[in-house]
């Protein structure tokens, strides 16, 4: 009988428990927030998503001039910002869990200034200025791009503005030096690689073969990946670069298989792939932390980790983690349809926020797909 592999398990958790009973393995909480309150806010969500063209030359979708963000208040109610209170009803989208708000700036402009702040990171990426701003992204909520310098000084402020960007939509906040890459040294750990233990993400396919994505910084090519000591699989794909920081890890042992279920529970990980939008509740579930809930607080954030990788696109939100949480997976859940879905998986941290790579920007980085 095969090992059941358990392809949302926490790292050092990997298996469960009643497969490997003289193994020693704890199982995780299986506290999770629901999102059935903010449903009719989280749909409309997606139907304003899918209301808007996609550009036939990037892939990208394409905001109306008016349209300026959105999110999910405490209250469950979708804010949706626009600089034409007349136009954004066209949208057709009309119902009590939505509220319509006049706003300074268009998404696209917000977008034009990421665009500006993620070509100087790249660019001049040991620059001193650059070195100071490690964490910035678009905050619907605000309708604002903010900037997190590490000095804060007057003087740093306006050094960014003359050297960088000087639009009156940036707001600058304190910074907390890069971000962390949360794996820790534990060779014992259930899954390592060279050392390093993380957190399996989710079941995917790449060309056919089975196997689960992880953190990039986790898994580089060729890296063999330890369960309790024993190779069980290889990563064969990885990538620390532009939106993405993930690994495709496929199985070479046997013994194991992979599955969609989430680790201590009976609950099951949908393969419908969702990107909610600001203020949606979402979990994720990590070796180190098990299970934990947070809020969206950005989908657009730009990080510079401490391995000096610097990663655009991420998904900002205030779950909890801890070094070897890396690469566990990241998902939504509404209990009124029973469906967990997968969002990405955990890339890192910085003060009390957490981020995550997107589950499409890794299928297309990595050709890999959910199955």
């Amino acid at each position: 009988m095969k090992k059941i592999l358990l392809c949302l398990t926490t790292v050092c958790a990997l298996i469960t428990a009643f497969v490997f009973s003289g193994s020693n393995v704890s199982a995780a909480s299986t506290s999770f927030e629901d999102a059935a309150a903010q449903e009719n806010a989280y749909m409309a969500y997606e139907e304003l998503m899918n209301s808007f063209t996609i550009s036939e030359e990037t892939g990208e979708k394409c905001y109306p001039e008016y349209y300026g963000g959105s999110y999910i208040t405490d209250d469950d109610v979708l804010v949706i910002y626009t600089k034409d209170l007349d136009k954004i009803t066209n949208v057709g989208i009309n119902n009590d869990s939505i509220r319509y708000e006049k706003c300074e700036y268009s998404y696209n402009e917000l977008l034009d200034i990421m665009e500006v702040l993620n070509e100087y990171k790249q660019q001049r990426p040991d620059d001193i200025i650059s070195q100071n701003f490690n964490v910035f992204g678009l905050y619907d909520s605000l309708n604002r791009v903010v900037v997190r310098l590490d000095d804060l000084s007057e003087e740093s402020i306006l050094e960014f503005k003359k050297n960088v960007c000087d639009n009156e939509a940036i707001v600058f906040e304190q910074g907390n030096g890069p971000a962390e890459l949360e794996v820790s040294v534990n060779p014992g750990s259930s899954i390592s690689t060279s050392g390093y233990v993380g957190s399996v993400g989710y079941r995917v396919k790449k060309n056919g073969v089975s196997g689960f994505v992880t953190a990039g910084h986790l898994a580089s090519y060729g890296d063999t990946i330890y369960y309790g000591g024993t190779a069980f699989a290889s990563c064969t794909a990885s990538q620390q670069s532009g939106s993405v920081d993930g690994a495709f890890c496929s199985i070479t042992n046997s013994n194991y298989s992979v599955t969609n279920t989430l680790n201590g529970t009976s609950n099951t990980l949908s393969t419908v792939i969702s990107e909610p939008g600001v203020g949606t509740v979402i979990n994720k579930i990590g070796q180190s932390t098990n299970h934990t809930s947070g809020k969206i607080t950005s989908t657009s954030v730009t990080v510079t980790f401490t391995s000096g990788n610097t990663i655009t696109n991420l998904t900002e939100a205030d779950y909890t983690s801890a070094p070897g949480d890396s690469g566990c997976v990241v998902y939504s859940y509404v209990s009124s349809s029973n469906t967990r879905y997968t969002l990405g998986i955990h890339t890192g941290a910085n003060g009390s926020k957490r981020y995550y790579t997107k589950a499409n920007q890794i299928n297309a980085a990595l050709g890999t797909s959910r199955y």
